[in-house]
């Protein structure tokens, strides 16, 4: 008796669908394929003109790690420009509740700008922070966020 009504209770609570629930999965399902996408290569120019080629994670990766001080987080980064070359960005960010956003904002475009310029060498076609579109797409006030 006990073991029908524990399988019937388990029935019914895996064929409940949890308001929303299509909702939170198809915003998991799009974060998972941005996960597993395989990289872009992007050309680089070395000191001595080579050309060589950055994967655009390695660019990502150095892209969070150098605007994590900044308190903000990369929520997601869109690499623009044809084929292999990189003509800008579009970062969407997670600010810290109370900053100076348009302060912040500038901040991120220029330590941006440095990374890809580091990482990248002279950039052809050039831009300049211009290039690097900003967007805070959600506030936190938890402190240890960062």
């Amino acid at each position: 008796m006990t073991d029908d009504v524990l399988s019937r209770a388990g029935d019914a609570a895996r064929s409940y669908a949890e308001p929303g629930w299509v909702d939170i999965s198809a915003t998991i399902k799009q974060r998972l394929r941005t996960v597993t996408q395989g990289s872009r290569p992007i050309r680089a120019a070395a000191d001595n003109g080579t050309t060589l080629f950055v994967t655009d994670r390695v660019l990502i990766s150095a892209l969070r790690v150098a605007i994590a001080p900044l308190r903000c987080e990369l929520e997601r980064v869109q690499l623009t420009g044809p084929g292999d070359t990189c003509t800008g960005a579009v970062l969407d960010v997670v600010g810290s509740y109370g900053q100076d956003l348009q302060y912040l904002a500038d901040q991120i475009r220029t330590t941006a700008y440095r990374v890809f310029t580091d990482l990248l060498g002279p950039i052809d076609p050039p831009f300049g922070t211009d290039g690097i579109d900003v967007v805070i797409t959600d506030l936190t006030t938890a402190p240890d966020h960062y």
